[in-house]
């Protein structure tokens, strides 16, 4: 398929870019509903993949204007709120299908898939902790980690691979898988992806 995915925070849209990408898709990303109406416009895609809340636009008004002026484009919202008024609001606009971006990229992948196909896509599982780690304020989850642990999730935001991030580190391969690993869990997430989408959706500096 043709996407154009519109997300404010590439550290979020280039890596599942990057993965749609290794499944045979062409992917443009855009950072706000004007560049997402420009690509869909140029591009002439099969589906757009849409945030709800950008700086400078609305998604709900963007899913509207892209459906009533690209009716061949399937817009589908690909965002971290939970709330069930949002889901009417875009469904109410024209949206073909609602991915949450917590969701294991399997089941990101499988939802893309079924809208593609005319079917709609499996409720998501409603949010929940991930084995009981969920407590308190993600700023709270980002403050458990270690000084190398934040390293390792900065190099992450930033797409690097285990490759890269151990050499930008100056350590193992091996090494950054245990460091990985223990980031996830401290965090209470299943994947990279999720990581990252945690860290973007709640707008926090890993950079300090």
């Amino acid at each position: 398929m043709r996407l154009v995915l519109c997300d404010d925070h590439r550290l979020f849209a280039e890596p599942v870019a990057v993965a749609l990408e290794g499944r045979g898709h062409q992917v443009v990303v855009a950072t706000s509903p004007a560049e997402a109406f420009r690509a869909v416009a140029e591009e002439e895609p099969d589906m757009c993949l849409m945030d709800l809340r950008f700086p400078d636009g609305d998604g709900i008004d963007a899913i509207a204007e892209l459906t009533r002026g690209h009716p061949l484009c399937a817009v589908v919202v690909l965002s971290g709120t939970a709330d069930p008024g949002a889901v009417d609001e875009a469904r109410a606009a024209g949206a073909a299908g609602f991915v949450r971006k917590d969701q294991p990229l399997s089941a990101v992948f499988a939802a893309l898939d079924r809208i593609a196909a005319g079917r709609p896509p499996a409720p998501p599982p409603p949010p929940a902790d991930v084995d009981g780690q969920r407590r308190g304020p993600t700023r709270q989850l980002l403050d458990a980690l270690t000084q190398r642990e934040r390293q390792v999730l900065r190099c992450l935001v930033h797409a690097e691979d285990t490759v890269g991030i151990a050499r930008s580190l100056g350590v193992a391969p091996s090494t950054v898988r245990t460091h990985l690993q223990r980031v996830l869990q401290k965090l209470g997430v299943n994947n990279r992806l999720q990581a990252v989408a945690l860290v973007a959706n709640a707008g926090l500096d890993v950079e300090r």
